[in-house]
């Protein structure tokens, strides 16, 4: 016979809302992977830029792929990128844990729409990351001649995935996550109108520069300081 759980063993008061000190530690864990995301995918996105162009000659590619400064797509795509996609995986695991503790009601179509948007973005962040990176493993592992054709279109393929379709799945994310936060009082109305506009730029807008994509982790920062000064300033919310 299944014994009845203790509300307190589980971080729970007897009303079943979260206790503080739970709410505290979701929060601050929310914020820190926020940041860690942040910070490993501008740094990654960065790396990519030194990558030559696709106008760049034969030549250039070839004494590209050949040299040193490759070492930074690898470093980017092999570690960066990938460790960014983990860090948002536990962002998404947190942000759910904390809604789900502060807020009495939650909209459960959006929160599974955040949720699949969330896996989807980290989906094609793993996809570009190996589409960035094989030209330069190749070269790295083959004693094949290096085809500057393929070296072009594999770096534009991966940032096709992640700066064209990944930022429409980001744009779902940021929308959803807004829209949850606001409906159930956690979220500032500033907050929402202001992802409504990231979400709308990330979503519409289509292009292979690199800046574009930087808003989204500038939203997560401002996200993630929202959530802060809510924890600090009601934990017994």
């Amino acid at each position: 016979m299944t014994e009845p759980r203790d509300a307190h063993a589980v971080g729970q008061r007897d009303d079943g809302a979260a206790e503080p000190s739970a709410l505290t530690r979701a929060a601050r864990l929310t914020c820190g992977l926020g940041l860690a995301f942040a910070i490993l995918f501008v740094v990654a996105l960065l790396s990519f830029t030194s990558a030559p162009k696709a106008g760049a000659s034969d030549a250039e590619v070839v004494a590209f792929y050949g040299g040193s400064n490759q070492r930074l797509i690898q470093l980017g795509g092999l570690y960066l990128l990938p460790f960014a996609a983990v860090a948002f995986l536990w962002f998404i695991a947190a942000l759910r844990e904390w809604v789900a503790g502060s807020a009495r009601t939650i909209d459960h179509v959006v929160s599974t729409v955040q949720m699949l948007a969330g896996v989807s973005f980290i989906t094609l962040t793993f996809a570009a990351a190996g589409a960035a990176t094989i030209v330069s493993l190749s070269g790295s592992l083959s004693p094949l001649p290096l085809d500057p054709a393929l070296a072009r279109q594999f770096p534009l393929y991966g940032r096709t995935l992640l700066m064209v379709f990944g930022t429409r799945m980001a744009a779902m994310f940021v929308m959803s996550t807004a829209k949850i936060g606001y409906g159930a009082n956690l979220f500032p109305p500033w907050f929402m109108v202001g992802s409504a506009v990231v979400a709308v730029a990330l979503f519409l807008v289509a292009t292979l520069y690199v800046w574009l994509v930087m808003v989204f982790p500038l939203w997560m920062l401002v996200l993630c300081g929202v959530i802060w000064q809510r924890a600090a300033r009601s934990p017994s919310a």
